[in-house]
């Protein structure tokens, strides 16, 4: 960080971070999911700061920004004079800075859906709306409740989930595996993740690999929150031709995901369980396929 390297910037940033009016909430979220969470508890007024990422709903991306998810910028947070920073759990020492300068942190676990609905109830209470993250909570939690018994009994649909690859090759492919929120959605939604139970939850598959497993659909997530156009979508679709021995591709059930969504864990859970949903179950073969007879 900048400030590590010259403390004289930091010392700046100190003193031109004027305290916060007394009573006033003014809140800093460090994940997209969190943004979403905070929009959806009516809590967005009092949203100060976000990542580069946090584009939802259209409000959030009017917000200051703090940088990106894995390097927010600790000069700007301190700028913005926050009464609470809400952070997700992971290897970065952003929680044990802001406690050391004394500034309000909520450190939540970001992976799971229960992860997710945790993050609700947290917030809630931290931001002093208990009720709200209590009703939130619950709708979600019934839905996606709903959709779980919904297709229960039926066959579940083999199923891989593409979460990054080159954009125009087979290259670098990474999928989500068991142990992640999008393994859950698709579960609830009728499907079976092809990738067994491994150390890694999104971990990285050979061509190799992915014929072995041959899955019937492959959903691509690569470009999720793109705006592609009719020749830009059939490009990120070519690659995947290349695999006519995979069922999927064989039979034309490999789908690109341009929905934000599906990947971002925060309280659109449900609409993104039913969105992988339609595209395993009719009429989801009504839907455009991603490649052509």
């Amino acid at each position: 960080m900048m400030w590590m390297r010259n403390p004289i910037l930091f010392l700046l940033a100190l003193l031109m971070a004027k305290p916060a009016v007394a009573g006033e909430m003014r809140i800093i979220s460090c994940a997209p999911n969190f943004t979403e969470i905070l929009f959806a508890l009516d809590l967005g007024g009092k949203v100060v700061g976000v990542t580069d990422f946090c584009r939802f709903p259209p409000e959030a991306a009017l917000k200051e920004k703090i940088g990106g998810y894995l390097n927010p910028n600790l000069e700007k947070i301190i700028s913005l004079r926050p009464t609470l920073v809400i952070t997700p759990r992971t290897k970065s020492d952003l929680p044990q800075k802001l406690r050391r300068l004394n500034i309000p942190t909520l450190e939540i676990p970001n992976e799971t859906v229960n992860d997710a609905l945790n993050a609700i109830t947290s917030i809630a209470g931290a931001a002093g709306v208990p009720e709200r993250g209590a009703q939130l909570r619950t709708t979600i939690a019934h839905d996606l409740e709903a959709l779980k018994i919904k297709y229960a009994q039926k066959p579940p649909v083999r199923t891989l989930i593409v979460v990054g690859r080159a954009p125009d090759s087979l290259r670098d492919i990474y999928a989500a595996g068991a142990g992640t929120f999008l393994d859950e959605l698709l579960r609830l939604g009728g499907g079976e993740n092809i990738l067994p139970p491994q150390t890694a939850l999104y971990p990285k598959l050979s061509r190799e690999s992915l014929i072995a497993l041959n899955p019937d659909v492959i959903l691509d997530t690569t470009f999720s929150g793109l705006a592609l156009t009719t020749d830009t979508l059939n490009a990120a679709l070519r690659p995947w031709l290349d695999l006519i021995s995979v069922n999927a591709v064989k039979n034309g059930r490999v789908y690109i995901i341009l929905d934000p969504s599906l990947t971002i864990q925060g309280p659109r859970l449900a609409h993104s369980a039913h969105l992988i949903a339609d595209y395993l179950h009719p009429p989801a073969l009504k839907l455009r396929r991603a490649c052509p007879p």
